[in-house]
């Protein structure tokens, strides 16, 4: 009877050491750059919670056929949208959220995220058409000072400027 060599494949502790080290390298290279493109993704993302919001308000008081506010918290970095009908024993159109009428969305800004005082005010009420009582811009920025807006035109169309 013939013995034969049993030959025992895999990889010797240099060739893993070499690998190791390659991917050593690479992640060295591209954590810095995954890094820095956070915040930016972070600003992208606060202006499209607020595009997104004003788009929701519109449609909610097209939809209800009532009218749809939308308040702004810069101190809490936070939108909230509620259907201004007085039900519950609140009172219509007075742009404050009372009784029991109905909250549809509350956002809250990414972390990082700052939300800026609107340039019309804290509050936008949407009629039953969807045309907003004020117009104007809305902004965001991260901690690098970099800030995004979005524009609401009289019409009641929104777009990240």
């Amino acid at each position: 009877m013939k013995h034969h060599a049993i030959g025992i494949k895999g990889f010797s502790l240099i060739e893993l050491l070499v690998v190791i080290g390659i991917i050593a390298i690479l992640a060295t290279i591209a954590i810095p750059n995954y890094v820095s493109y956070i915040p930016k993704y972070n600003l992208g993302a606060g202006a499209r919670e607020l595009l997104s919001a004003m788009q929701l308000a519109r449609m909610t008081a097209i939809k209800e056929n009532s009218n749809v506010v939308l308040s702004f918290d810069p101190a809490a970095g936070s939108v909230t949208i509620h259907v201004d009908d007085g039900e519950g024993g609140g009172t219509a159109e007075d742009k404050v959220r009372n009784g029991a009428e109905r909250l549809v969305k509350f956002y809250r800004m990414p972390s990082g995220i700052e939300l800026l005082s609107p340039s019309f005010g804290q509050v936008i009420q949407f009629n039953n058409r969807g045309i907003p009582d004020v117009n104007g811009d809305a902004s965001v920025r991260n901690k690098l000072s970099k800030t995004n807006t979005v524009r609401l035109l009289a019409s009641g169309h929104s777009r990240i400027q």
